[in-house]
């Protein structure tokens, strides 16, 4: 701002040095002075529309933050209710729902998962299932699929594959 201020001295200056008619000299400054205050006008103006929209700005980030924030504790809930969390010392706590008495309680296991667990209510033995990668499709009495499709069901195609190249 003081560069402008001595950009707009130095040409006053000029101007006084060339105008010699003291009417018209201060005609010449006057409206120099009123440009340059319609200049400043408009930088003032322009200047609060960007802090407007700056604050604008911030309260739109400040309300996306906090819906994310809303989403990952959301997301962290279901974490928590879908995968089971190790604790300190390296145990998995699950909840469980005995499917015989409804009872709720939690199973605390380490490294090995066990297939099943007594509830501590009725004790009845609850199988439970980890969704291995064990399948069986009952399309061929197979044990499980491997990347290739069914392993006894690729046999037995192969089989009839050979079949129907030996017949041409």
């Amino acid at each position: 701002m003081a560069d402008l201020q001595e950009r707009l001295k130095s040409v006053i200056e000029e101007i006084e040095n060339k105008i010699e008619n003291k009417d018209t000299l201060e005609f010449v400054k006057t409206q120099i002075y009123n440009l340059s205050l319609i200049f400043l006008d408009e930088i003032d103006r322009v200047s609060e529309i960007n802090v407007k929209k700056m604050e604008d700005l911030a309260d739109k980030y400040r309300e996306i933050n906090d819906r994310v924030e809303d989403i990952e504790d959301t997301v962290k809930n279901i974490e928590k209710d879908i995968y089971m969390q190790e604790d300190e010392d390296g145990e998995f706590d699950l909840e469980i729902v005995c499917p015989y008495c409804n009872n709720e309680f939690i199973a605390d296991f380490s490294e090995e998962l066990k297939d099943e667990i007594i509830c501590p209510e009725c004790n009845n033995v609850i199988e439970l299932d980890w969704n291995k990668e064990e399948h069986n499709c009952g399309c061929c009495g197979c044990e499980g699929h491997s990347e290739d499709g069914c392993s006894g069901c690729n046999e037995d195609n192969n089989k009839d594959n050979n079949d129907d190249n030996e017949d041409m």
